[in-house]
């Protein structure tokens, strides 16, 4: 079964929540009602048109075949922006896209409708019809100076997604107090981003029970540590669980 039809066809609880990998940052989150929220899809190869970074990862989904409620969107790279990809998911008009400053101006210039942009800067919230979306800091230096992440609150699940962003322990104690189950944390340490041992310490330090390494192994340009990463949590908590998903992977919790 193609990965379109997985995501079509897949039914939880309420209670449940359907979380799919896409690779890199890229996940699709499903609930018991059917709504989808789609996170930094990357699936083109626009980051070897623009940068020449050659995509070594399989492309599992079109982007004709994605339409969500909700796709946040952590910052401008191409890698989460996806440029070729976001003007085709825009075009059946009831997408509602939500990410910081840099982002609403990229999709204003693509002629996204106003009314399907939602600007979200750290602090900021916004309620869809039982989802909650909180933004909150990332740290990705100059390559993205207002990058977030995201607080997902959705299908009685709470995620946490680290977006690209630097290891910042302060930031690690304001994101226990939603006291996120599931972290989902970037690990390439590159590019100002993470390691494995700091994603390993911010699932553990922000109280996750389960803790899901991403934005590794797409690009040549990237590195990334899978193992280390379970290693670590395995190691240093007991209340915390890794896994690692495959492209692809359909994950109910």
């Amino acid at each position: 079964m193609d990965l379109a039809t997985v995501i079509r066809q897949v039914r939880v609880r309420d209670d449940e929540l359907a979380v799919l990998w896409t690779g890199q940052a890229g996940f699709v989150l499903v609930d018991g009602m059917g709504r989808k929220l789609a996170i930094d899809l990357y699936l083109t190869d626009c980051g070897e048109r623009i940068r020449g970074f050659k995509r070594l990862s399989p492309k599992l989904l079109s982007p004709t075949e994605v339409e969500p409620d909700y796709y946040l969107i952590t910052h401008a790279h191409f890698d989460h922006l996806d440029y070729d990809a976001i003007p085709i998911i825009a075009a059946s008009k009831k997408t509602i896209f939500c990410g910081p400053t840099s982002c609403i101006g990229e999709l204003r210039k693509d002629y996204i409708r106003e009314e399907q942009c939602i600007l979200l800067n750290p602090g900021d919230k916004v309620l869809f019809d039982g989802v909650k979306v909180t933004a909150v800091e990332a740290d990705h230096g100059r390559l993205a100076p207002d990058a977030i992440g995201f607080i997902v609150e959705m299908g009685k699940h709470c995620i946490y997604f680290t977006g690209d962003t630097g290891y910042l322990p302060q930031n690690n104690q304001l994101i226990a107090k939603f006291e996120p189950d599931i972290a989902v944390v970037c690990i390439n340490g590159q590019f100002g981003n993470m390691d494995a041992q700091d994603g390993a310490k911010t699932a553990i330090e922000v109280g996750a029970k389960l803790a899901i390494p991403c934005h590794f192994w797409t690009f040549a340009e990237h590195e990334g540590n899978p193992k280390a990463f379970v290693e670590y949590v395995k190691k240093h908590s007991d209340t915390c669980k890794a896994k690692c998903m495959r492209h692809g992977e359909l994950l109910i919790v």
